[in-house]
């Protein structure tokens, strides 16, 4: 039985083939999605989260349809309370959640910043945390802030690409928001 087996393992068809395989494994596992985040801001303390109102700025900051927003929200919802964040209500909340879908033509990319009060040029500034150098902003981009709600300022950002395509129907864009936003949320400062 085993002497059938073996032959296949060693094949150079299959050896090539399981060589590709590893090697799309781990281009996948180094797929960048940076964190950036203020250290100064004590994360241990954070309990619960919410997400701004309809009516908000923030809500108003970018032309994204309600099944967009609902799938977005969903996703990050299930990620934070697998980590055992809770949600609560915008008064209640230690830390707001915000979110922006960056188009080709980065639309709105300007007015959200100012929104959630994130400068890019304050990243030089050694009060924020990177732990990759490679911070880019790139379309199809979903980036996820966590917004300090005495100082309506984001304290921690990340971005993931989405990789839509066009033929990808609504359960694979969903797939890809909720692998995103874990690949994102997964590394919450401890």
């Amino acid at each position: 039985m085993f002497k059938h087996i073996i032959p296949l393992v060693y094949s150079p068809t299959h050896f090539a083939f399981i060589c590709l395989l590893l090697f799309g494994i781990s281009a996948c596992s180094s797929n960048s999605n940076p964190v950036v985040y203020y250290e100064s801001f004590d994360f241990s303390q954070v309990k619960n989260y919410s997400f701004y109102s309809n009516d908000s700025s923030f809500f108003n900051s970018q032309s994204l349809d309600y099944a967009q927003r609902n799938r977005i929200e969903l996703a990050i919802e299930k990620s934070l309370n697998t980590q055992g964040f809770t949600y609560s209500e915008l008064n209640q909340a230690d830390i707001i959640i915000t979110y922006h879908l960056i188009d080709k033509k980065y639309k709105d990319y300007k007015t959200y910043n100012k929104i959630v009060r994130f400068c890019t040029h304050c990243l030089i500034a050694n009060s924020w945390k990177k732990n990759n150098d490679a911070w880019n902003v790139y379309p199809d981009g979903l980036i996820i802030d966590l917004i300090n709600p005495k100082t309506n300022r984001s304290v921690w950002r990340s971005i993931y690409s989405l990789d839509n395509n066009v033929k990808d129907n609504s359960p694979k864009i969903n797939q890809k928001i909720i692998a995103a936003v874990e690949a994102m949320l997964i590394q919450y400062p401890k």
